[in-house]
């Protein structure tokens, strides 16, 4: 597969030839400094990649053409590991831009983010969009072929009601003699981490992730930023899961 990697849709990735405008033109022609000839792999975002290459650059467009197979055959990557759901509280300033940008990286399915009790970022409209433009330029940087789902900010109680929740779930305490977060991940399975503000869950939040499935699990005794202990989880989940393993054969 081609370094050149760029996010198509899928409708898109249908078409012959596929024509790429916006930031997608922009990043190939711009950024890349594309050429007729070249080879580019196109992702889907949903697990689909195609091999195409670069036909014509315009000022405001790039023609790309699929390769022999044609786009009717568009092979989805096998994902590693096991879905991963983060429900996060939204830390301070821009660092949940950074957190977006690293678990989407680390494999993360979908991220889901909070506003608790005790948060102090209330997230402005028109972030989700920049929180979604984020995972899927981090999608492209590291190969996946399938971009995390970022959803709208939601209450606590909301995110926990949500019906599409897989069974094992697991929240990060502050206790320091909680049990570890990866002696309760024995192998790959759908699971949701549920990280609070820095401060913590209030103590009725707890009882209802508690309620509502979520076993507290611990980090150790070092106190982390919510961004830290995110990314740690997320990546002690999917190195559990396989995902960060090398790849036999």
């Amino acid at each position: 597969m081609s370094r050149r990697r760029l996010f198509v849709p899928p409708d898109r990735m249908r078409a012959n030839p596929i024509t790429v405008t916006g930031e997608e033109h922009h990043h190939l022609a711009r950024v890349l400094r594309a050429r007729p000839g070249d080879a580019v792999t196109l992702f889907d975002g949903a697990g689909g990649e195609l091999a195409a290459r670069v036909v014509r650059v315009g000022r405001a467009e790039t023609e790309l053409a699929p390769g022999p197979a044609g786009p009717e055959a568009i092979p989805h990557a096998p994902r590693a590991g096991a879905p991963l759901v983060l429900l996060t509280a939204v830390p301070r300033g821009g660092r949940m831009d950074f957190l977006v940008q690293k678990c989407s990286e680390l494999g993360v399915s979908r991220i889901v983010p909070i506003i608790a009790a005790r948060s102090v970022a209330r997230p402005e409209p028109g972030r989700r969009a920049r929180w979604e433009k984020i995972a899927r330029e981090a999608a492209r940087q590291c190969g996946r072929a399938d971009v995390p789902v970022v959803e709208a900010p939601a209450t606590l109680a909301a995110a926990l009601a949500a019906p599409e929740l897989p069974e094992r779930r697991l929240v990060l305490s502050p206790s320091p003699g909680g049990r570890s977060l990866r002696a309760l991940l024995p192998d790959p399975a759908p699971t949701a981490l549920l990280v609070g503000p820095e401060g913590g869950l209030a103590d009725g939040e707890s009882e209802a992730a508690e309620a509502a499935g979520f076993v507290p699990v611990s980090l150790g005794s070092r106190i982390l930023r919510v961004e830290t202990a995110a990314i740690v989880a997320v990546a002690l989940a999917e190195e559990a899961f396989g995902a960060l393993s090398p790849q036999e054969g």
